[in-house]
């Protein structure tokens, strides 16, 4: 009897018609993205001055493939002077600000990279980075007539 009512209760089971959901794209998706976070970043002119020279002083470097260690110390020293500049007076506790932050951050660590590093292919890499990160920018950031940096 338990076997006879198991099978009907599979039976049945299975005799009913499965749901039909919608497709995915059927809805309308959330916006899952807040204003700050909405491309391109807003760049006040002062950041666009900060980092257009930050650009041309990276740019005229990059290509340059006889740099020495001395030289590549001493453009990092300017390359976190000029963040320094950039970076002051800035408030950095909104979600924009905190974006760029963490962009200035990173082009201190490559600069970092560059000071710190013990070989010249290692100090390289860190001004790749710096210049890598400068070209995100210009991506990310309302910047009219920003050039990438090419290597």
């Amino acid at each position: 009897m338990r076997f006879a009512f198991l099978c009907a209760a599979v039976a049945a089971l299975c005799a009913t018609p499965a749901p039909i959901l919608a497709a995915d794209d059927a809805r309308p998706q959330p916006k899952l993205q807040v204003p700050a976070d909405e491309l391109p970043r807003p760049a006040d002119e002062k950041l666009r001055a900060g980092m257009l020279q930050l650009r041309e002083t990276v740019a005229a470097s990059v290509s340059d493939p006889a740099m020495d260690e001395a030289a590549q110390v001493a453009l990092s020293a300017e390359i976190l002077r000029q963040v320094g500049a950039i970076s002051a007076g800035r408030d950095f506790h909104g979600r924009a600000g905190r974006h760029l932050q963490w962009l200035l951050g990173d082009i201190s660590d490559g600069a970092g990279l560059m000071r710190d590093a013990p070989r010249l292919q290692a100090k390289r890499l860190g001004l790749l980075r710096v210049a890598e990160t400068l070209n995100f920018y210009g991506r990310e950031y309302d910047h009219p007539g920003w050039e990438p940096i090419k290597p």
